[in-house]
């Protein structure tokens, strides 16, 4: 703290570039350590959410346009706004009430690690993560169903999709075959963005 103010950060800033974060204060250990420590639980964590979201998000918004103003169309998109509008934090707690207290199916809390040295497994690593992973996965999926939805029924008012049906080509193969790749291009940057986020 004896050097200038410029210096320093100038010298924080060439150490991040190098990968050196510094020292943690509160932890006493470097910031780099920390945060890959850190990044073991977050990144796989991550990646169930954004699974869980992709599958509940494809099938529910596709299952969706698929019914346009139907019955199905109308519940999808009520349970969408309903997903949308609760915090993940209370839909934790609503999961750990349900099947952690009540069924006991899943620990309440704590991570048992990813080795068997560590006092768990891989299998019991990702049990752990599964309702964190679905709180999570529930408002995304919600979001993207949206705009899955959206992108669906726009594609499907394309002269390619009618003559596809007019050939012969079934609703579902044309949806899943045809339409929803081509729905997937508003969809996916959304995707991205949602990883980010998790």
């Amino acid at each position: 703290l004896d050097q200038p103010l410029g210096l320093r950060y100038w010298h924080w800033v060439s150490g991040l570039v190098m990968g050196d974060m510094g020292d943690s204060y509160a932890y006493s250990s470097p910031v780099l350590d920390l945060v890959l420590e850190r990044l073991a639980l977050t990144v796989p964590l991550a990646l169930m959410a954004m699974t869980i979201t992709t599958a509940l998000a494809l099938i529910a918004g596709v299952y969706a346009a698929s019914r346009h103003n139907k019955l199905g169309d109308v519940g999808v998109m009520s349970l969408a706004q309903i997903g949308i509008a609760i915090p993940n934090f209370w839909f934790a707690i609503l999961l750990i009430l349900l099947f952690s207290v009540k069924l006991q199916w899943f620990s309440a809390g704590g991570f048992p690690g990813w080795t068997q040295e560590a006092g768990g497994g891989p299998l019991e690593a990702i049990k752990a993560l599964l309702l964190p992973a679905i709180a999570l996965a529930v408002v995304q999926a919600a979001i993207l169903a949206r705009i899955t939805r959206s992108a669906v029924l726009e594609v499907l008012r394309e002269d390619f999709v009618r003559t596809a049906r007019a050939k012969g080509l079934s609703q579902r193969a044309a949806l899943w075959g045809h339409v929803l790749r081509n729905a997937m291009i508003p969809v996916i940057p959304v995707m991205g963005l949602q990883f980010a986020n998790l």
